[in-house]
């Protein structure tokens, strides 16, 4: 039984999220709780405390009256209110120091910005009052952060969500990965996809038979949005590469079960590479959204809900689509294909770019305590992954156990699902859905045991699994991992030993210099700039002077640097562990 996050884990996943701090830093505000951007009181005594999101495309504003909002009105007395920003808008908020209640962000990034600034406070002592679920839920993340993310002060600033040590007991339906139209792969005979080439000539195949949507909108291949950085050329494609961002700087990529790393711009066999080939190829046929290299993620989710997608790179990237019509058998699944399934892994120290600051503009740093305690608390992650108890799921024989009409409505989806929050944002949690509750030894997600997932798939999942001999989505690529015919993250522990798993856990890498952060950023600016160029190449010989033009570039840029840097680390690294 599994009280808190181990220690021993906590460090499994320091090689993926150990990104520098940011040199820069903000404008400070003159006292707590004076900030215009920040909530407010109503006369019932509810607190609305808006919480600043470093993403755009969110949908909880969307249903501020949810089922789900109105239990954190009742419960604690909260009510949240989302401030949508991409990375200007971060910026400039930043640089003004009157921010939202809350700020969710990167700490390696905003954190020596945002405390040597004066933005946001220390939670230290309001723990003491309104933190006691976050000391016995995850007592060692605590001791991480203020390690880690306090610029040296030895104290809370930060808490990231979705926190989970352990893997699921039960695989996942899988999210991130080549997610495709199913009832249009169907319909073209599911053929074998290998390689990215197969993946091309799929969609050349489904787009001559399905050309527009039913309400005459033009259909494309494929897209992607530009606002995320460099992450539709470097998350993607991990299905066929088998790579992770990884090393220090998401520049970095470590391949898997092995002990090295590459630089994704000068290795030409990198997901960098490999996708460059893929949009290139998918424009010269045609394929490729003309948007594609200028659309924002709300512009590409709102295609992506009207169906002009047929292929994406992940299942909540396809914006409302499944959840309107997988009750008709259509939508969008990730495919079982390539080498590689992405089931999500462990998470000791959660998603740490989206860590949660209570900022010093806050009139409410008390609520905005109590919140982050629910969300992270057992009874509060419980309820916002599977709903309210007595409503949509009763305890039976001391065990939690999902309603049949609860059952029921996630399967119907639609916006009567939605309507109810209920894990409307799984940014917003704070527990992984896997996290044991051990007064009941059952997962806080409710709808991710086994018997769950079967009652709960749509008839589109069920479509899915039957067809490749499953009962739920996330048993197909079970079953094929265990066949040996995919790979997944945990695939390359299988042959170590326990000893060696330890050692493997302890690897730590230092964050980069100032000097190699500002080195980063340039590189994916130029990255990020060059991508247009080889995107829209218009044959093959172009294509190749193009690349090769790109990576010396980018090695004149100072890549070699940063490679050289990040490499010589890893090394004393893994010898310092004994990792050989």
């Amino acid at each position: 039984m599994k009280t808190a996050i181990k220690t021993r884990t906590l460090t499994s996943v320091l090689l993926t999220f150990m990104i520098t701090l940011t040199a820069c830093s903000g404008s400070t505000s003159s006292q707590t709780g004076t900030g215009s951007q920040a909530g407010t009181k109503d006369a019932n005594g509810i607190v609305t405390l808006r919480v600043l999101v470093n993403e755009t495309g969110t949908n909880w504003n969307t249903y501020p009256d949810s089922e789900i909002a109105k239990e954190l009105a009742d419960k604690i007395g909260v009510k949240i209110e989302y401030v949508e920003a991409d990375a200007n808008k971060m910026n400039v908020l930043l640089a003004g120091g009157d921010l939202p209640d809350i700020v969710r962000a990167d700490p390696n990034q905003y954190g020596k910005q945002l405390i040597d600034g004066n933005l946001i406070i220390p939670m230290d002592d309001l723990m003491d009052k309104y933190g006691q679920d976050i000391e016995q839920t995850i007592p060692t993340v605590v001791d991480y952060s203020r390690t880690n993310w306090s610029e040296g002060q030895n104290k809370l600033y930060f808490l990231p969500p979705q926190i989970q040590a352990d893997p699921s007991p039960v695989y996942p339906n899988v999210t991130i990965g080549p997610t495709m139209r199913w009832d249009y792969y169907k319909e073209v005979g599911t053929p074998a996809i290998n390689s990215t080439d197969d993946l091309l000539n799929v969609l050349q195949q489904i787009s001559t038979k399905h050309p527009t949507t039913d309400e005459g909108k033009k259909i494309y291949g494929v897209s992607m949005w530009q606002d995320w950085g460099l992450w539709p050329y470097i998350i993607p494609f991990t299905w066929i590469t088998q790579q992770t961002a990884s090393g220090g700087s998401d520049l970095m990529a470590k391949p898997l079960g092995e002990n090295r790393l590459l630089n994704v711009l000068t290795d030409d066999t990198s997901n960098y590479w490999v996708a460059m080939d893929f949009y290139n190829k998918a424009y010269r046929m045609g394929l490729l959204d003309p948007d594609a290299l200028t659309m924002k993620n709300n512009d590409y989710m709102a295609k992506a809900t009207a169906g002009q997608f047929i292929l994406g790179p992940a299942t909540w990237a396809m914006g409302d689509f499944n959840a309107k019509y997988a009750k008709d058998n259509k939508g969008y699944m990730v495919l079982p294909i390539g080498k590689q399934a992405w089931s999500g892994g462990v998470r000791p120290i959660g998603w740490s770019d989206k860590s949660y600051a209570i900022s010093k503009s806050s009139k409410y740093p008390e609520k905005a305590m109590e919140f982050l305690n629910y969300i992270h608390s057992y009874e509060g992650a419980r309820t916002m992954y599977s709903g309210i108890k007595g409503k949509d799921w009763t305890v039976e024989n001391g065990k939690p156990q999902l309603n049949k009409d609860t059952i029921a409505a996630k399967v119907n989806g639609g916006d009567a699902w939605e309507r109810t929050g209920i894990a409307l944002d799984q940014n917003l949690i704070g527990l992984g859905g896997s996290v044991i509750d051990p007064s009941n030894d059952t997962p806080v997600n409710l709808f991710s045991t086994e018997e769950a997932m079967a009652q709960s798939s749509t008839t589109l999942e069920k479509d899915f699994s039957k067809h490749y001999g499953a009962t739920y989505p996330g048993e197909v690529f079970s079953k094929l991992v265990q066949e040996g015919k995919l790979t997944d993250e945990n695939t390359p522990l299988k042959s170590l030993t326990q000893d060696e798993i330890v050692k493997q856990n302890t690897v730590v890498l230092p964050v980069l210099t100032d000097d190699l952060l500002k080195l980063e950023t340039q590189l994916k600016e130029l990255a990020a700039r060059t991508a247009a160029t080889m995107i829209l190449s218009k044959t093959d010989e172009d294509f190749a002077a193009n690349k090769q033009k790109a990576i010396d570039s980018f090695k004149q840029a100072g890549a070699d640097k940063l490679t050289q840097y990040i490499s010589t680390e890893y090394a004393k690294a893994l010898q310092n562990a004994g990792v050989k």
